[in-house]
């Protein structure tokens, strides 16, 4: 039942990041297009580069040896930056709250079997005291049935002595 909910709370909180995501996304991507630095140093770079490597692939699937690859234009590439910047903040986001329920998850894992290892200790401790206990008793036992099987020949021998009185007398 706790994983179960754990679960949920595990969706609960990827979506809540991601509707937390989007608008900050969102502004991200219209910030990174206003700024002239931002957009000319990471996201015309990166949008080129994606493209590179997207064209390339698809060519190469294709079975196309040396397509070439066009630039974008600026416009264009301003926009798919834009939008590849945006999706990797909420991807990112995203990954950082799994790797976070993750490691929650995994320590109240390990507390469990850590509390699992200290009571089974516990019990071990118990049990081995219970069997010092018995080695005692069975001990005391022993030698209290010894007592009693020379208190039972000494009351007979004091019948036999009382016996042997009445006899003489």
């Amino acid at each position: 039942s706790s994983g179960i909910n754990a679960e949920y709370g595990g969706k609960l909180a990827i979506l809540a990041v991601k509707q937390v995501a989007k608008p900050i996304a969102k502004a991200l991507k219209s910030g990174a297009m206003q700024s002239k630095i931002f957009k000319t140093y990471v996201i015309m770079p990166v949008a080129q580069g994606v493209n590179w490597v997207d064209v390339k692939v698809k060519t190469t699937l294709m079975g196309a040896k040396r397509a070439k690859v066009y630039k974008l234009n600026e416009q264009v590439a301003v926009e798919y930056g834009a939008e590849l910047i945006s999706e990797l903040f909420i991807y990112t986001l995203g990954t950082m709250v799994l790797i976070y329920e993750y490691t929650r998850s995994a320590n109240k894992e390990e507390k469990k079997e850590q509390r699992i290892k200290e009571e089974t200790s516990k019990i071990r401790e118990d049990l081995e005291q219970l069997k010092s206990c018995v080695f005692e008793s069975d001990f005391i036992i022993e030698q209290q049935s010894a007592e009693m099987r020379s208190l039972h020949r000494q009351v007979g021998d004091l019948h036999s002595k009382l016996a042997a009185l009445k006899a003489d007398s």
